[in-house]
């Protein structure tokens, strides 16, 4: 055969082969996932970081589909608000009848989302919810597999973050809601375990506009550490006006589910320390690469790590769809359990038991700091990409 007619014979067996393999994956009917994240609301910042860490994702496992099939990912916005996200639930598996349940970030409105699971359970691969009581919930259920550190690992790392910077005390403020309250249950036995004293624990409203006779109260304390549980809109409140009161601890420390977008420019939080799953300075092969790709696609910085661990819920649910060769509940659940994955976050995703639950995903948090706009890794030591200022140097 001439080199001529061989060429052209290969350009069209590839015709051939496309025009008989695209449409075919294309008219198979969808494998249907649903998600529900908060787009608006108190955690509506996560949220959004939540729904473009999907987009990421499905582009990424419809490039070549699961078992022949495309992913179709419907996302519901729970505003927040429990009853919403639990007639969400019902909605997804009852009309839109996804084989699994992803998502989730508040824990007020996990609880409401859990007791409908237990009525309807499908695969529930579920992102968010620290507090405990989510846990007991759902303590017997096979069928549920969670991403997010517990509240009682979220308290471990936080205070051997602070213990590890040399502080004693601590002045704790935390909203009064099912995330906040969490914090505070055992907050007393955690710190004392790292030699750390709480000296007050106080409660403020999420969204209230004036802090300052929260912060007043905490700068005639003396503690070494102002330490806030609140939502993504209480930090700049808390920032700003900690310097408009005065007050400057030798740390101040916010455990938000996010930032702010721009909060990298806003002077009143340089040198501010926060605890989260990862940063974008995560110096991880797959996190950088996460970090790029998410830049050149949404033209922003991914400030909040519920961008990368959305993209590995999705991923890692749609492989396990692949290794379990079906969508009926027992073999994904099966293969849910054999994930082994190195992704964004830049630590490896298994599922073991957690002291309540079956199936844990992550358990630790890294320690950072702003500083001149990047949130630098600083604790742990082994993955730390700069030192933390302490104390900060706050108008020193």
């Amino acid at each position: 055969m001439s080199t001529w007619r061989w060429k052209t014979w290969a350009v069209l067996s590839v015709l051939i082969l496309l025009a008989g393999s695209v449409p075919a994956q294309a008219q198979r009917p969808t494998i249907r996932v649903g998600a529900i994240v908060p787009l608006t609301g108190a955690a509506g910042v996560s949220g959004q970081f939540m729904q473009r860490g999907y987009q990421l994702a499905l582009d990424d496992v419809n490039r070549t589909g699961v078992l022949g099939r495309q992913v179709e990912l419907i996302i519901e916005n729970d505003r927040g608000d429990p009853p919403t996200g639990a007639a969400a639930y019902v909605k997804l598996v009852t009309r839109d009848e996804v084989i699994a349940v992803l998502g989730g970030l508040q824990s007020s409105v996990s609880i409401a989302v859990a007791a409908q699971a237990r009525q309807r359970p499908v695969l529930m691969a579920w992102t968010g919810a620290a507090a405990v009581i989510v846990e007991q919930a759902l303590a017997d259920a096979e069928w549920f597999f969670h991403y997010h550190p517990w509240q009682y690992h979220n308290a471990d790392s936080t205070y051997r973050f602070i213990r590890s910077a040399g502080a004693r005390t601590i002045f704790l403020a935390y909203e009064d809601g099912p995330f906040g309250a969490s914090a505070v249950d055992e907050a007393r036995a955690f710190a004392r375990q790292y030699g750390l004293t709480i000296v007050a624990a106080e409660p403020f409203r999420t969204g209230s506009p004036d802090l300052t006779p929260l912060l007043t109260k905490a700068r005639g304390s003396d503690a070494d550490v102002f330490l806030f549980v609140g939502f993504d809109q209480d930090v700049v409140p808390m920032a700003t006006q900690a310097r408009q009161v005065g007050y400057s601890p030798k740390m101040i420390l916010g455990s938000p589910p996010s930032w702010p977008v721009g909060f990298e420019r806003l002077p009143a939080g340089n040198y501010i320390s926060g605890v989260a799953l990862w940063t974008p300075e995560n110096p991880a092969r797959a996190s950088r690469d996460f970090v790029r790709r998410y830049r050149e696609r949404f033209r922003e910085e991914p400030t909040s790590y519920w961008a990368p661990l959305a993209y590995t819920n999705l991923v890692t649910v749609a492989d396990a769809i692949r290794r379990a060769g079906s969508t009926e509940l027992g073999a994904l659940i099966r293969a849910m359990r054999a994930t082994d994955y190195d992704g964004p976050i830049g630590m490896k995703l298994t599922f073991k038991r957690s002291i309540y639950g079956r199936n844990q995903g992550f358990t630790r948090l890294i320690g950072f700091q702003w500083q001149n706009g990047k949130q630098v890794v600083v604790w742990p030591e082994e993955i730390a990409g700069g030192r933390l200022l302490y104390p900060a140097p706050f108008g020193r």
